[in-house]
């Protein structure tokens, strides 16, 4: 019997987890290989003395247990026995003396948002018809379109019939577009901060639909959880996961992947390479340039203005439970923040109490968010990172305009807020990888064109890309289907039946 063939895999996200557990089921021998000294990539939460931290998740998609995406998270043990936070609301935001909730119930939002704006019952019935019909979306999880053939192709789209021809009408329509119809300013402003700039009606339509059908919800434990579930279940199939061991070169022999060098010099002999990783830093610094990315992918880095890329500057903090906004994610408006040069005038707050194991000693973690877009946000926090003095002291000075701002809205906080840390974009560059410091991929506006991916690279064999960066979509559930779509393509190359 032919010894099992070995792959390396570089990065311990959630796609590089999964492709190396499908992997593994399938008779490869994986290593995965994670720079950090903890896995998890944009998802990663750690602990802060007793209290714990999420880095990055608010929502998680694929709750719904009668879904093919829950069934694939099973498939990664990363909710064996896991409840569920169902939280009330989706997103609060507060402007113009008004409070507008996107909340579990559809036909409280739309009847609230009416006597805010019976001006607007009209186009607010049509949204919530659209959330209505989005709620029985299935996601594609069972196989990649360049894999499934035309056949199984058509049989997915019949299976979600009008409901696919009503978000890819909707997909034309900017979010930023859509909420200009509003008559008033608060609904106006409610759609125009519920998603990244650049979404599209389609995006928060499907979003919203997946809330209130209970497929999106929160894991108890956070994505700490979920990635520790994930890494027991790898090593168990008997993956082998190095962290601290960043990977310097991929080391290439006549036209394939051939291993990995480690920043430390070992050279790594491999019959496949995996980069779960930023494929931008793939192809500039582990590929040496010596080739080109796949042409649908190189377009997205070509028109940031049709997929820009999205970021954002999180300060973290511990605060008593009975003075967090009763919101899990609330948005305020608030005095000028400096941020990336410019004064920001409304903060989104992001807590955690619904969860219990987040709770200690009755505190719980806050994290306030400044959205950024694009390279200009990342150029500017890169040039203070230039000097560290100057760098920290900006960070100070925002973290004070930012727990005043808390302190103004909430009263009760005042002088119980305590300072974590904060992460720029920098941050997320330096800890990822990642092009112009995002946290997430692209942002796929009304003018992208929604292709399919293959993570392959022309010219270069035994190689795949994978993760989040390939989808249409971004998020930790696009990261775990890229992954095992990549699984499926290495054993369609190596004829080993899925």
């Amino acid at each position: 019997m032919d010894s099992p063939k070995r792959i390396a895999i570089i990065g311990g996200g959630i796609a590089g987890l999964s492709a190396g557990i499908y992997a593994q089921r399938h008779g490869f021998r994986t290593t995965i290989y994670e720079k950090n000294t903890l896995p998890g990539g944009a998802c990663m939460g750690w602990m802060n003395g007793q209290l714990p931290i999420e880095g990055n998740m608010s929502f998680l998609v694929g709750a719904g247990e009668d879904t093919a995406l829950y069934r694939c998270w099973n498939e990664v043990g990363a909710l064996e026995n896991t409840m569920f936070v169902h939280p009330d609301s989706l997103f609060t935001l507060e402007d113009s003396g008004e409070v507008v909730e996107f909340s579990q119930d559809l036909e409280q939002f739309c009847r609230n948002a009416e006597k805010i704006s019976p001006e607007d019952r009209t186009l607010l019935h049509r949204f919530c018809e659209a959330v209505l019909k989005a709620e029985e979306y299935e996601l594609p999880v069972s196989q990649p379109e360049d894999l499934a053939g035309p056949l199984k192709s058509r049989h997915f789209n019949s299976a979600n019939g009008e409901i696919k021809k009503m978000l890819t009408r909707l997909r034309s329509v900017s979010l930023s577009d859509f909420a200009e119809q509003f008559h008033h300013p608060a609904l106006r402003c409610a759609f125009l901060n519920v998603l990244p700039q650049g979404s599209t009606l389609a995006a928060l339509v499907l979003f919203y639909g997946k809330f209130i059908s209970g497929d999106l919800a929160v894991p108890v434990g956070g994505s700490r959880k979920l990635t520790e579930r994930m890494v027991s279940f790898y090593q168990t199939s008997g993956g082998e996961l190095r962290l601290n061991t960043p990977v310097k070169e991929i080391i290439v022999a006549n036209g394939a992947a051939r291993g990995v060098v480690l920043e430390n010099g070992e050279r790594l002999l491999t019959h496949w390479v995996i980069a779960a990783c930023d494929p931008e830093y793939t192809h500039r610094v582990l590929l040496q340039d010596r080739y080109t990315l796949e042409k649908k992918l190189q377009v997205r880095y070509e028109n940031p203005e049709i997929y820009p890329t999205f970021s954002r500057v999180r300060l973290f903090f511990s605060a008593p439970v009975d003075c967090v906004p009763l919101a899990r994610v609330f948005s305020f408006p608030t005095d000028d923040i400096p941020a990336a040069g410019d004064g920001i005038s409304r903060l989104t707050v992001t807590q955690y109490s619904d969860d219990p194991s987040f709770v200690k000693n009755g505190r719980t973690e806050l994290v306030a968010e400044i959205p950024m877009t694009g390279k200009r946000a990342f150029r500017y926090w890169a040039e203070l990172a230039v000097q560290q003095d100057v760098y920290e002291e900006a960070i100070d000075r925002l973290a004070g305009a930012v727990q005043f701002a808390l302190e103004k809205r909430f009263p009760r906080m005042k002088g119980q807020l305590q300072f974590l840390t904060c992460h720029t974009p920098v941050t997320y560059a330096e800890r990822l990888h990642v092009y112009h410091g995002s946290c997430t991929a692209f942002v796929p506006t009304s003018h992208a064109r929604l292709t399919q991916l293959t993570g392959r690279i022309p010219g270069l064999k035994k190689f795949l890309l994978t993760g989040q960066w390939l989808g249409n979509t971004a998020g930790m559930h696009t990261a775990l289907v890229q992954g095992k779509f990549t699984a499926e393509r290495l054993c369609h190359d190596e004829q080993i039946q899925w």
